[in-house]
């Protein structure tokens, strides 16, 4: 039987006025969350990430703008992997979601460098996933020093109770996500006395924690001396079942779930209690590509489905 570390105990838990905060206005920032040599360990990671686009990075990349994005990033390069699965995040997931297990959703991460001009339009995240639930919590990681110049997240507080939906507009504004009948989210940085927006100054090891409804979006980075690097790790309790839909987030991993499942398996493996090694083993032996199968599927929508130049980007991707 392979043996495979305990989950990290955290340098610190969530405290009670956090979380009460959290389920008050959607979103809280938690300082000193992450220690500094994690953080430098990503920062390592997160460059050499860039240097190797997976398929989706390089569809997403905009280099000439100082754009950079990818997702899934953990079954590819180890520092991701590590963290997402072996780190100190699972046990504080489990703090928030409160449920006996915890599974790994997914990762990304948002790159913009010094005077990157592209802008994270305003949107929830549960419209781009193929998934339905609730127990889900995002952890927004920075790596550089974030002010809302250098395109510090901003939130509209208290919008996680809202019961409006609005379209997944990606910084791209790829149209294929954005092919559905739901309405754009207003640009809430025009409203902020009306709406409550709310942002935080960070420093690296300060970690952003919020819901999948909750409302935000940032600027371009109009710093012209400070990157922006940031990751996203988002994990999920036994309520979030699969709901293939169009226009969400494609898995170009095989999974094996059905309409309706509760996400599981080696694509959204258990990471609390302990890992499954079934669900890990495979990832354990080194970087796991897309499968053909799915990529192909997901390329061949994408090419038929005529969504203009970002179709025929991802189209010429293999």
């Amino acid at each position: 039987m392979a043996m495979y570390p305990e989950p990290a105990d955290p340098s610190r838990f969530f405290t009670q006025a956090e979380l009460e905060t959290f389920e008050r206005d959607g979103v809280i920032c938690a300082r000193g969350l992450l220690d500094l040599p994690t953080v430098e360990h990503l920062r390592t990671a997160l460059e050499d990430a860039i240097e190797s686009l997976a398929v989706l990075g390089k569809g997403l990349n905009r280099a000439n703008d100082g754009f950079h994005g990818d997702i899934f990033v953990w079954k590819l390069h180890d520092a991701f992997r590590d963290l997402a699965l072996f780190s100190s995040l699972p046990a504080l997931a489990q703090q928030v979601i409160g449920t006996q297990t915890i599974r790994f959703f997914y990762e990304q991460f948002f790159v913009k460098r010094a005077g990157c001009p592209i802008d994270t339009p305003w949107h929830q995240d549960i419209p781009f996933w193929p998934v339905t639930g609730s127990q889900i919590a995002s952890f927004w990681i920075t790596l550089d020093p974030v002010t809302r110049e250098s395109s510090g997240l901003e939130f509209v507080r208290g919008s996680h109770r809202w019961s409006e939906r609005y379209k997944a507009i990606t910084p791209g504004h790829d149209p294929y996500m954005m092919d559905t009948d739901l309405p754009p989210s207003p640009n809430f940085a025009e409203r902020r006395d009306e709406n409550d927006v709310v942002g935080w100054d960070m420093e690296p090891g300060d970690v952003l924690l919020f819901g999948p409804v909750v409302c935000h979006g940032s600027a371009g980075n109009a710093s012209n001396a400070t990157d922006r690097r940031a990751l996203a790790f988002r994990y999920c309790g036994p309520d979030v079942r699969y709901a293939p839909r169009h226009a969400t987030m494609p898995l170009l991993w095989d999974h094996g779930l059905e309409a309706g499942d509760s996400l599981s398996g080696p694509l959204f493996p258990q990471v609390w209690p302990r890992v499954i090694e079934e669900e890990i083993a495979r990832r354990m032996e080194g970087p796991e590509p897309p499968s053909d199968a799915q990529l192909g599927s997901f390329l061949k929508h994408v090419a038929e489905s005529g969504f203009g130049p970002g179709a025929k980007k991802l189209s010429g991707l293999q």
